[in-house]
């Protein structure tokens, strides 16, 4: 009764279900997952896992409290070495303008692959892989353990700057010093050498220990 004379209802018919609506929000997010050109996991060379060989990176990001700030993450899986700095927000340029000062000392024989979550903010992932002459992949949607390497790191992060970090108030010559730590930490997976020790071996091979 009430549906069949919904024409009558005037302004009442904003509190009735409406399915339709439903549908076009259902559209719009999965318009703002897509990445343009992404390339999977399953497509990156397999020496990347055996971690082995330097220059095979896992890339995220570290949201502060509220949305307040954010951090740039990219481990080295074979050495664990961490590069991270702060970006002003989550757009794709600022990411990459990290990412391309954080890169820029680096040799290019130690820029192979990187490989991303499916945030929208790597979305210029085109960009990082012509100008720091790497490829770029990207891991199955909600398979973090996929780069299980990032998200452990993220954790040591965490023990500088917690959940309840403002990163926006974070110095970046502060930041840095916790970064430079981290990479100085001794790794029982690394035969207790440090991240920074073996990342910068010019010819020791890496001997990993699961």
């Amino acid at each position: 009764m009430i549906y069949a004379n919904h024409q009558e209802m005037g302004i009442y018919q904003q509190y009735l279900r409406q399915k339709q609506k439903q549908r076009r929000r259902k559209g719009r997010h999965q318009k703002r997952g897509g990445i343009p050109n992404r390339v999977g996991i399953e497509n990156r060379p397999k020496i990347a896992d055996l971690k082995t060989e330097i220059g095979h990176w896992e890339s995220d990001t570290v949201i502060g409290c509220n949305h307040t700030g954010i951090v740039v993450t990219h481990v080295d899986k074979a050495s664990k070495y961490l590069l991270a700095g702060l970006a002003k927000n989550k757009t794709m340029d600022e990411i990459n303008r990290v990412t391309f000062n954080l890169f820029e000392p680096i040799e290019s024989t130690s820029r192979k692959t990187m490989t991303f979550d499916n945030g929208r903010e790597f979305c210029g992932h085109e960009k990082l892989s012509e100008r720091l002459k790497l490829e770029t992949f990207f891991a199955n949607p909600y398979h973090s353990w996929e780069r299980g390497l990032n998200e452990h790191t993220n954790g040591l992060i965490r023990e500088f700057y917690p959940k309840s970090t403002n990163f926006k108030i974070v110095k970046e010559e502060d930041f840095q010093k916790a970064v430079n730590l981290i990479n100085h930490r001794p790794r029982k997976s690394l035969d207790y050498r440090t991240p920074y020790e073996v990342f910068f071996a010019s010819s020791e091979p890496v001997a990993f220990h699961p």
